[in-house]
């Protein structure tokens, strides 16, 4: 009897002592299971993560408006998306004004007007702070954005500014609806040539050949698209084609304005300045050659972008 209780004993024993190995080797086997569970969501949601953050990035890169100048990192001398309308009085000027204001809604750009100015030469310190002031609005703002403004060409690169991409409207200067404008003290005519010029003193004088290369070189080197009022089609047209971003449906905006009803056509010998006073056919004539260099090179599509 005592002999078969210490066997019953010795059995129990032996069976709670199996039982405990087996429920720890169980318990120990769920533990790794989940830790193992635990490791692979970990991983998962890491490269989940991953991915957002490559789409996140592709998203930004897209992007078409930038929020800041300062995100572009080093830009050339001039820049493509920042505009400036050398605004020549008689010429056009407010009509691409017209045309700019109404775009700007539909291109996703600003369009800011400077204020109005004497068409006169600006001093060394007059210039710097000009300089200052659009580069501090091109700063604050968001881009694409274009200025207009009666001022002179104005090089930002002598202040050590990265400068707008310049644009303008011409008009041929034989034309007789300037001087008619002229004579009823409408429009203060000073010629083309100074307005691409600059702000140096020769380029006030009147058949000076520094005056009207240091146009032409500034032409070049700024202005990648000068437009024709003669030819307005034509120039919208090379507009949109240089600058898609600002000037794309120009040719439908520009037919709300153009007049519904033609006006008598001028005949090519009474359009164009009939003068007997020989000095002044000879103060025009390197206006007339200007605006003749103008219209080629916008004709031809010679645009340099310097």
């Amino acid at each position: 009897m005592r002999r078969n209780h210490g066997l019953l004993l010795s059995l129990s024993t032996c069976l709670t002592i199996v039982f405990v190995v087996l429920n720890t080797w169980s318990s120990t086997e769920l533990l790794g299971s989940a830790i193992t569970n635990e490791k692979r969501s970990v991983l998962k949601n890491q490269e989940a993560s991953r991915v957002d953050d490559r789409w996140i990035t592709r998203s930004q890169t897209n992007r078409y408006i930038t929020p800041s100048l300062a995100e572009l990192g080093k830009l050339p001398y001039k820049h493509k998306h920042i505009l400036m309308l050398t605004r020549i009085p008689g010429a056009g000027g407010e009509l691409m004004v017209l045309i700019l204001q109404r775009l700007q809604g539909y291109n996703a750009f600003k369009h800011i007007r400077l204020p109005p100015g004497d068409n006169g030469l600006l001093s060394s310190s007059q210039q710097e702070l000009m300089v200052e002031e659009i580069t501090s609005i091109i700063r604050q703002e968001a881009i694409p954005l274009t200025f207009d403004g009666d001022v002179r060409f104005l090089n930002f690169s002598e202040f050590g500014r990265q400068g707008p991409t310049f644009i303008s409207l011409v008009r041929n200067p034989l034309d007789l609806r300037i001087w008619q404008k002229y004579k009823k003290r409408e429009v203060h005519y000073y010629g083309v040539i100074p307005y691409f010029c600059g702000q140096d003193p020769r380029c006030m004088e009147q058949n000076n050949t520094w005056a009207m290369e240091q146009a032409k070189a500034n032409v070049i080197r700024w202005y990648p698209v000068v437009g024709i009022l003669d030819y307005m089609e034509e120039s919208l047209n090379a507009f949109a084609v240089e600058f898609p971003y600002f000037f794309k449906g120009a040719i439908r905006v520009y037919d709300h304005f153009r007049p519904k009803e033609k006006h008598p056509v001028i005949s090519s010998a009474t359009s164009r300045l009939q003068v007997k006073d020989t000095t002044l056919r000879k103060v025009l004539a390197q206006e007339v050659e200007f605006y003749q260099w103008l219209k080629s090179r916008l004709l031809n599509k010679t645009f340099n972008n310097g």
